[in-house]
């Protein structure tokens, strides 16, 4: 007889295979049959409304915190700032913790650090408060990468405009759930309960990945070497060197810059600047989110069938410029029909672009340096929503107006559209 190994070892194969089949992946970054990518989507979609929800509990409660804890409102907005940092710090790396661990347990590490930042809020210390943001910033900043090497290896490439668009919705679902969820509860119960269920929500997703951890974890190297030290240089010099890529990622800084600003500043402008209640501007908020939602789904099947990268996000920046517009005209007298109508403008805009930039990384890549491109790329979406929110608060606590703000903000979208637009090579 031939020997086949040690006793076990057939076994074992056995079922690594069998898991394998379940989820029908073919070999790494090959074309898999249409149901390959239905489960490792729901689940990275799961993981993507959990870390986004984590993020902006705080802004979506941030009136009633404020005046609980006696700060400004504007504190939100350094308050993402810090949290995205956090995002940006662990995403240079985190291309190398997926190779490493594989994508399913990175995905379960960022729910739960986001789970742990959010409850640091209860401490009611402003400096636990910020370092629960870095947290939390820093679980979202893991999620991206591993839900792309997921579904880059598992989908189709005529497919995955679409389908990274669908996981991008996971975001706008997030603040769909906070908006709608939180406020009321902290309305009736206090903002603390608020947080306690966003703490115990986003934890929860950690388990309901965990089937999916055999079959898609399979391609996971234990012996690879995480490059704390290396991987930022690689990881920006990738995207940087990448002609296809450069563009994008100064989209990526501008309207991530334009879209964490809406996302950490419209609750507390509805509530200061047009007089409504914490609930009704959850509810506005959740508007402008579930419109994201549907554009995030629309635009990637626009890219798919009908316009390219480069194009379409010209003309979604138009839109964000308009909508940011209308937004900064807002007063008291506005009906509230048309402030609704606004905030899903701002929606099909300023929060719908973020899929067909992250399928552009994926086409324009190969698959095994998808997820360090887009850990390189998402470092530009990152200093953008640094420099964004907190800048943003700066000018308002300045000028004590929020006009000269969003004059400032209008001015860094045309710029991007302007430069975006000129001749140049076109993104596909």
């Amino acid at each position: 007889m031939i020997p086949t190994g040690p006793p076990g070892l057939a076994r074992r194969r056995g079922r690594l295979q069998k898991n394998q089949r379940k989820l029908n992946p073919r070999p790494p970054y090959g074309k898999p049959a249409t149901r390959g990518f239905v489960q490792p989507l729901a689940a990275m979609m799961l993981v993507q409304a959990m870390t986004a929800m984590a993020v902006v509990t705080v802004p979506v409660l941030a009136p009633e915190i404020a005046s609980s804890l006696a700060i400004d409102t504007t504190a939100v907005g350094f308050h993402q700032s810090i949290a995205y940092a956090g995002a940006a710090a662990l995403t240079l790396v985190s291309g190398s913790f997926v190779l490493r661990h594989g994508g399913i347990r990175v995905n379960q590490a960022s729910v739960m650090l986001s789970a742990a930042g959010v409850a640091l809020v209860l401490t009611g210390a402003a400096p636990i408060i910020a370092l629960g943001a870095i947290l939390a910033g820093m679980g979202y900043g893991l999620a991206t990468p591993g839900a792309s090497h997921i579904l880059a290896r598992v989908t189709p490439p005529d497919r995955r405009g679409v389908v990274f668009s669908i996981k991008q919705a996971g975001v706008p679902i997030g603040g769909l759930i906070a908006g709608v969820l939180f406020p009321p509860i902290a309305k009736h119960f206090g903002w603390a309960w608020a947080i306690g269920l966003s703490c115990i929500m986003a934890a929860s997703a950690a388990l309901i990945i965990q089937r999916l951890r055999a079959p898609l974890d399979i391609d996971r190297d234990r012996t690879h070497r995480v490059g704390i030290a290396g991987a930022p240089g690689d990881s920006i010099r990738l995207v940087l060197s990448t002609p296809g890529l450069r563009p994008i990622a100064l989209v990526a800084f501008s309207y991530g810059a334009v879209q964490l600003t809406l996302f950490a500043f419209l609750v507390t402008y509805l509530v200061e600047r047009v007089a409504l209640d914490l609930v009704a501007a959850g509810l506005l908020f959740s508007v402008m989110q579930l419109a994201g939602i549907v554009a995030r789904v629309l635009w990637g099947w626009v890219n798919d069938r009908w316009l390219p990268a480069r194009t379409l996000l010209v003309l979604v920046g138009l839109g964000t410029l308009a909508s940011t517009t209308a937004l900064a005209a807002f007063s008291s007298a506005w009906p509230l029909a048309a402030v609704a109508a606004v905030s899903a403008a701002l929606g099909m805009t300023a929060v719908g672009w973020n899929g067909v930039y992250l399928a552009e990384v994926a086409r324009v890549m190969p698959g095994e340096k998808i997820g360090s491109a887009t850990g390189g790329g998402l470092m530009f979406t990152f200093l953008g929503i640094v420099v964004g929110p907190s800048s943003f608060a700066a000018i308002v606590a300045t000028t004590g107006s929020y006009t000269p703000a969003f004059i400032a903000l209008g001015a860094l979208l045309l710029a991007t559209v302007v430069t975006l637009a000129l001749p140049g090579r076109a993104a596909r």
